[in-house]
């Protein structure tokens, strides 16, 4: 499933923008949403779910970096 441009658009900061946190949020969560995809076919595939967890954890970090910096993009990336 590929990512709505117009998403990854709102959240660059420039044109060459690849690690502001948003951009990141909006990146990841995508990963997320595959994975999930994944494992839902494939329920013994016991990596997939590490890396799943890991990347759910990346995303709670991020989170709480953003709160503490830019509460007004927070409220918009939480979900």
């Amino acid at each position: 499933m590929p990512l709505d441009n117009e998403l990854l658009k709102k959240y660059r900061q420039h044109e060459k923008d690849t690690g502001s946190v948003p951009y990141q949020l909006v990146l990841l969560q995508e990963k997320i949403e595959q994975e999930k995809i994944h494992l839902a076919n494939n329920k013994k595939d016991i990596p997939a779910k590490r890396a799943l967890l890991k990347k759910i954890a990346y995303k709670k970090k991020l989170l709480q970096y953003l709160k503490k910096h830019n509460p007004s993009v927070y409220e918009e990336l939480k979900s």
